[in-house]
């Protein structure tokens, strides 16, 4: 999801598109801003250059429908399901000066916003929240500079098969019977084995 959306911003960007000041290029050295996701290791060259970081925050899976069933068949007791996972994405525009943060902030949140039905359509999202423009205020990793964060949720489809997970209890089961413990020592030897053998190699 931050790739999807650092595609969307450098496209937004790219030469040719309106931002002749703030023109993006795959070159570091020659483009006017940097786009790219919060992720990056930071070996980028960055020096003054105005720029954008997308980041994400928890994902949560939600319980649309009940065991999130959505197709059984017989033959192969196999379950079909579904949920929709919400994420929120959240972006960083830094310049150097608070008003040219501002202003990019104010271009990335409209554009985000006027192109959200046409980017729900084509990547397949289930919804797109209106982004929002925060505060610009000093940006937290460089007190030089300034940011002003824009913020919203997307929701997506999650699709996923299970078989039957009776026989992988079941052989959990024998593991048991086969210890000759009762379950409760077998559980309580299971918790601690790490930390006996960890005791064991410090002796």
């Amino acid at each position: 999801m931050i790739g999807l959306f650092v595609e969307v911003l450098r496209e937004r960007f790219a030469p040719g598109n309106g931002m002749p000041k703030y023109n993006w290029y795959e070159d570091v050295f020659k483009t006017g801003i940097i786009i790219e996701s919060a992720f990056e290791n930071g070996d980028t060259k960055r020096g003054d250059k105005p720029a954008i970081y997308i980041d994400r925050d928890e994902i949560v899976y939600g319980k649309s429908v009940i065991g999130d069933r959505a197709g059984f068949t017989f033959k192969a007791s196999k379950d079909f399901q579904w949920c929709l996972a919400t994420t929120p994405i959240l972006i960083d525009c830094i310049a150097a000066r608070r008003g040219e943060s501002a202003i990019i902030g104010d271009v990335v949140q409209w554009s985000l916003h006027v192109m959200s039905d046409a980017i729900q359509a084509t990547f397949s999202l289930h919804d797109m929240s209106p982004p929002r423009l925060g505060r610009t205020i000093p940006y937290e990793d460089d007190k030089t500079a300034w940011s002003s964060p824009v913020s919203f949720t997307i929701q997506h489809d999650v699709r996923w098969t299970t078989v039957p997970i009776a026989p992988l209890l079941q052989e959990i089961v024998s593991r048991i019977t086969a210890s000759g413990l009762d379950p409760s020592q077998y559980m309580l030897t299971v918790t601690h084995r790490n930390n006996a053998l960890s005791e064991s190699s410090n002796d």
